[in-house]
């Protein structure tokens, strides 16, 4: 990756051969210039990658020491320890951060870059809504550091920072297959996500190196604990319908598993001795629910330290990395 450097108002006056005070007049909106001669000084601006300073220091081209992260929902705990990692790491590198949540939405994601890159930070963090890629790969043409956290992204050459989620689907399965269980469903994430294709490759792969007759049933719904709660429910009901008796779940998040637990509980289901349940992520309150739950623990706050980290080798050198951190599979009460 190259080196970034701020496109500037001088930059578009070359590149048009007009002189900077036309240019700025035509970006800034004030003072006379022609309509074409701005629409031409606009698509130049657009071209170059030229992004308005708020600070009013466009000509400005050194480092702020400032990074930009986007997260798809801070309301969630795994994201919160993410942050945490990324935040230590900047303190003791002299960095600052600015954060930015999108909600799960792909055009609040590119509104957040948009206005991160017009408070001229040094680069992104990124958890990626992923249902769309543009932005990113506008990023990379245009030279920006970034670090997609948590996925990766078909086609784009970027630095990556993800947890093995195959290997957590594949614990996952093998967990429960040794208990017994022959009957599986695997509660998952929309398969436009790239963390729950992996996970759903690494329980289709436990399942077929099974020695006994498993049953693999795979529904899948959108985030959110209110989401997983009614998906949920609709799929017990379906699956008890075709007369399918489920005696294990896998869930593609704690928070599905939150979900689950929470109407099997209505249900007066016994869990596991009736339906075992296996989480992803080990959020905080995974230990302290009742039943604790057995789920895949992912290093939350070294993914955030690695991201910071790599994207600093980035900004200095375009170094691009792709780092996989392991996970483990933690026991408790739901198997």
């Amino acid at each position: 990756m190259t080196k970034r450097r701020f496109i500037t108002i001088k930059d578009i006056a070359q590149q048009s051969g007009l002189s900077v005070i036309t240019v700025s007049r035509a970006l800034s909106g004030t003072g006379y210039v022609r309509k074409e001669t701005k629409e031409k000084i606009l698509q130049i601006a657009k071209e170059l990658g030229y992004t308005k300073n708020s600070a009013a220091s466009s000509l400005r081209t050194r480092m702020t020491k400032i990074l930009g992260i986007v997260v798809v929902d801070n309301s969630n705990p795994f994201y919160a320890e993410v942050v945490k990692g990324i935040e230590i790491e900047a303190r003791r590198n002299g960095y600052s951060i600015i954060l930015a949540n999108t909600d799960r939405n792909y055009e609040n994601e590119v509104n957040a870059i948009n206005t991160l890159l017009q408070r001229r930070v040094d680069g992104l963090i990124i958890t990626a809504v992923q249902q769309k890629t543009d932005d990113i790969a506008e990023l990379v043409k245009r030279h920006i550091p970034n670090v997609i956290l948590g996925s990766r992204l078909e086609g784009i050459k970027t630095n990556y920072i993800y947890s093995d989620d195959e290997d957590g689907g594949y614990k996952a399965a093998t967990h429960l297959i040794d208990l017994g269980k022959r009957n599986i469903l695997l509660f998952n994430g929309m398969k436009y996500k790239y963390a729950a294709r992996m996970r759903e490759k690494g329980v289709k792969k436990a399942v077929a190196k099974a020695k006994a007759d498993v049953s693999l049933h795979v529904y899948r719904t959108i985030e959110g604990f209110e989401n997983a709660y009614q998906s949920f429910k609709s799929t017990f009901s379906n699956l008890s319908i075709q007369g399918i008796d489920i005696d294990a779940i896998i869930c593609y998040n704690d928070i599905y598993a939150y979900a689950v637990i929470k109407y099997l509980n209505e249900l007066g289901v016994r869990i596991p001795d009736e339906i075992a349940i296996v989480g992803f992520d080990d959020l905080p309150f995974s230990s302290i629910l009742n039943p604790p739950l057995t789920t895949i623990s992912v290093d939350k706050m070294r993914l955030g330290m690695e991201a910071f980290r790599a994207l600093i080798k980035s900004i200095e050198d375009g170094t691009l990395a792709d780092i996989v951190l392991p996970v483990e599979l933690v026991r408790r009460k739901t198997t």
